[in-house]
Order: C-alpha cells, then sequence, then structure tokens
C-alpha cells in the first residue's frame, strides 16, 4: 500500500489575518490527538519558524535553499526538530524573497521536486503555511499540496481575496495540479462588531458550506503566545481558552485526513 500524507496550504492575501497562528496551532491541535505534523514555512517572513521557537543558523537548510535548486527528495535535509511537541519544520529565510524574482524556468516546481519520492509516512499532515500573495512562492505550493485552507479576516475586500485566490487554483488544477481543491475557508480575527458580521454573512452567502462553521476569534491571546513561542494550548490567560476551543472545533470540523491509505 501506498501511504498518502495530506499535504495541505494555509493561505491567504494579506499579512496578520492569522495565517501562520492557524497553521502552527492546527498543527498543536492535532498533536494533542497523537498525531505527527511537518510544517513547511514558505513566507519569507519566517513567522511560523520563529513562532516555533527556530532560529536558523549558519548552514541550516531553508526554504530559500529548497527554491533555489532543482533536487529530487532534498526536503528531507531541511527538517528541523522544534520546542512544540510533535511538530517538526522546515524553515523560512529571508533569502527565499528572492525567489518572487528569479527567472529560472523550472523556479514554480522546485518545491514539489524537493518532496518527490519522500517516504513522508512519520507524519499525519503536511502543513504548509503560505507567503500573503499570489506570486510565484504561492504557484510553487500548489503544484506541490492537496489541499488549500484560505484564512482570511472579515474584511470588506475578503469575498474578493477568497475569488482571486479561488480563480488561481482553478487554474492550477486544470494542468499541473489536478488533485487540487480548495476545501475551506478559515475566518479568523473576527470581532463581535457590525462590519465584521456583515462581511462574515456576504462570505457565507457567497460560498456556503465552503466557510467553517467554527470562527476563530480576535482575542489578544493570539498574539501572546505567538510571541511567547507556545502553542496556544500551553498558554495561560488572556481568554486564551477560547482560543484553544476554536482551534480543536476548527480540526474536529476539517476533519483532517490522517495519512488516508491508497
Amino acid at each position: 500500500t501506498c501511504y498518502m500524507v495530506n499535504k495541505i496550504a494555509i493561505t491567504l492575501r494579506k499579512g496578520g489575518s492569522g495565517k501562520t497562528t492557524t497553521a502552527a496551532n492546527l498543527g498543536a491541535a492535532l498533536h494533542l490527538l497523537g498525531r505527527r505534523v511537518l510544517l513547511v514555512d514558505l513566507d519569507p517572513q519566517a513567522n511560523a519558524t520563529e513562532g516555533l521557537g527556530v532560529y536558523t543558523a549558519d548552514g541550516q537548510l531553508t526554504t530559500a535553499d529548497l527554491m533555489d535548486r532543482t533536487e529530487p527528495g532534498s526536503a528531507i535535509d531541511a527538517v528541523v526538530a522544534t520546542a512544540w511537541d510533535g511538530i517538526d519544520l522546515i524553515p523560512s529565510h529571508l533569502d527565499l524573497s528572492n525567489a518572487e524574482s528569479s527567472g529560472a524556468s523550472d523556479l514554480v516546481f522546485r518545491l514539489d521536486i524537493a518532496f518527490e519520492g519522500l517516504n513522508l509516512s512519520p507524519y499525519d499532515a503536511v502543513l504548509f503555511d503560505c507567503p500573503p500573495s499570489l506570486g510565484k512562492l504561492l504557484f510553487a505550493v500548489l503544484l506541490t499540496v492537496d489541499n488549500v485552507y484560505a484564512v482570511t479576516e472579515p474584511t470588506k475586500d475578503s469575498v474578493k481575496g477568497v475569488t482571486r485566490l479561488e480563480t488561481t487554483v482553478e487554474k492550477v488544477k486544470l494542468r499541473p495540479n489536478p488533485r487540487l481543491k480548495l476545501a475551506k475557508i478559515i475566518i479568523s480575527r473576527r470581532q463581535n462588531k457590525g462590519e465584521h458580521i456583515d462581511r462574515e454573512r456576504e462570505l457565507r452567502d457567497a460560498y456556503g458550506d465552503l466557510v467553517a462553521r467554527t470562527v476563530i476569534p480576535d482575542l489578544g491571546a493570539r498574539q501572546d503566545a505567538h510571541s511567547a513561542e507556545v502553542p496556544m494550548h500551553e498558554f495561560k490567560g488572556g481568554r486564551a481558552l477560547s482560543l484553544q476551543v476554536a482551534y480543536d472545533d476548527l480540526l474536529d470540523e476539517l476533519g483532517i485526513t490522517i495519512g488516508a491509505h491508497a
């Protein structure tokens, strides 16, 4: 039997909407179910890398290296352990931003090639934290993964942003990656105020069941836990419990296929 591990892109169009903390804390929630997760940081700002307490030393391979070469299976050499139980990481580096301006004709295929032939069976899911733009790096991730989770704040341009992403996903699905699908839209950093409630309704009207029922609230504990480099499930105070429950409920709802046998 071939062991298929669910590869998931966690993406959104602008920074600050909780994409990275959603990726990391979904990983932490999976660990609490006894699962192992590989998180791949494809954002040049390296927020996921630092949030997991990893500071890259000289000689450490990062996603910048994977995007700088064409080498089948090389991703395994970049994996590091983190201080978060059950989560390994392929870290990012600011040099990754050079990929956007690279003229290499095979650039967008390099990430997929870096994972080619790897035995990922030690992991139950591989989560890719994407850059907040529709550039070459995101395209490279979309060629590599099976599912896309779009994280969005409920703001005036959120429907437009999700629609753009959906269009990109459909284009990629047509040719290079027919496995790809936009699997869920996750509303993050929602406040109980008029505009957010209206915009959430717009998203639900436009996308129906594709929008997760579970919403991640906008609470200070999210950023505080990220700054403290600890999982939300270990963070105390600042209404952390509301966020812990939200990530657990979200994981339950997403039903991330744990190591499906094919």
